[in-house]
């Protein structure tokens, strides 16, 4: 593929494809890839993704390592760190801009990029495989981190800083058998800093706070607080709550690595549980349910294809999309794939009732 660009290159012209390697530089490379992007987006296509597009330059850079070490002369310099065209710096987008016949928006690629990763898993990760995955992690921390992401669509990112005691918008937040009784079964709480720099409210169930308080805070935070203590010297911070059991703060890639390992247990459990299933699922799985709950029986007619004002909003404020045409269209297509799957029959979304997800699903089980 990159020597049929480079074939059409004016530098190439009377070239021969066989001395091609010999001319060939890294800025080839890049243009190469920028051209890549400019042929998806007139087809208006998902594929190649950017991923892939990104992939396919760091096999070019072995390739020609590969010629560097068998004594041919090259332009390229291998050791030069893989470059991937950021679409959204305004100064590339000037320069492709100027460049290019065709304008690119970093919104067009951004929307095909989404289209293809959500073209990977079609159905919802099932009842049968959350419940594989929860039983599987080797430290109850993780599970209570997967709960807990069924239940409010947080990201990885976001909810490894859910505090222990929250301050400033979330002074509020404490473990839940130390918060204020509430009528209401919903508590409101502002993700700061996340994806972006960008900051949003969304809703938390008080089922799954007392949930995660039952699960994970009494039987596990305060020990693991001692040992955070004994590990770093001080205190552990109220605004850290997630520890794994050698007192570490949980990050983001602790997440991966273990739901990695769960996954070869689970399917031990499980042998359906499909491999492209990851945490992030979790993260599907609330709008989903919310959008069954909302359109009811209406959902598998035409009235659900229409924008709905109130729905999607909920879907911004909860997922922290900023593309809602796209998202509430697939998550519209999710949903209705669910309650064909369970014959129509449609249950209640865990933001309502005073019901957890473990609850939730447990109901759904038995209803089907």
């Amino acid at each position: 593929m990159f020597y049929r660009f480079l074939s059409g290159e004016e530098k190439y012209r009377w070239v021969d494809v066989s001395q091609y390697h010999a001319l060939a530089d890294n800025n080839d490379i890049k243009r190469w890839q920028v051209a890549r992007q400019e042929e998806r987006l007139l087809k208006n296509q998902p594929k190649p993704s950017s991923q892939t597009i990104y992939g396919d330059a760091k096999l070019l850079l072995i390739f020609f390592e590969w010629l560097v070490a068998a004594g041919f002369v090259t332009c390229v310099n291998v050791k030069t760190k893989t470059w991937s065209p950021n679409f959204k710096r305004e100064g590339f987008l000037n320069y492709v801009r100027k460049e290019s016949r065709e304008v690119i928006d970093p919104k067009n690629i951004e929307v095909l990029d989404k289209e293809w990763r959500q073209a990977r898993l079609h159905s919802l990760i099932t009842n049968q495989e959350i419940k594989a995955l929860i039983v599987s992690y080797h430290d109850p921390v993780y599970p209570a981190l997967f709960k807990f992401a069924l239940g409010t669509a947080m990201r990885p990112m976001d909810l490894v800083r859910f505090p222990y005691i929250g301050n400033g918008p979330n002074k509020h937040i404490l473990p839940y058998s130390d918060m204020a009784e509430s009528e209401s079964n919903v508590v409101d709480y502002t993700v700061e800093k996340s994806k972006g720099g960008k900051t949003r409210e969304i809703k938390m169930n008080r089922a799954d706070l007392r949930a995660l308080d039952e699960h994970y805070i009494k039987p596990y935070y305060h020990e693991r607080a001692k040992l955070y203590e004994q590990r770093y010297g001080e205190k552990c911070p109220p605004s850290i709550l997630f520890l794994n059991r050698f007192g570490e703060p949980v990050t983001p890639k602790m997440i991966s690595d273990a739901t990695t390992d769960a996954k070869a247990k689970a399917k031990e459990i499980h042998p359906e549980f499909r491999n492209r299933v990851n945490f992030y699922e979790a993260r599907h799985w609330w709008p989903t349910m919310f959008l069954i709950r909302f359109f009811e029986d209406k959902l598998l007619t035409e009235a659900a294809d229409a924008l709905y004002a109130a729905a999607a909003e909920v879907l911004k404020s909860q997922m922290g999309h900023q593309d809602l045409a796209t998202t509430y269209k697939y998550y519209v297509d999710k949903a209705r794939l669910v309650v064909m799957a369970n014959q129509g029959m449609v249950n209640e979304i865990i933001t309502d009732q005073d019901v957890s997800v473990e609850q939730f699903i447990e109901e759904m089980e038995a209803s089907v």
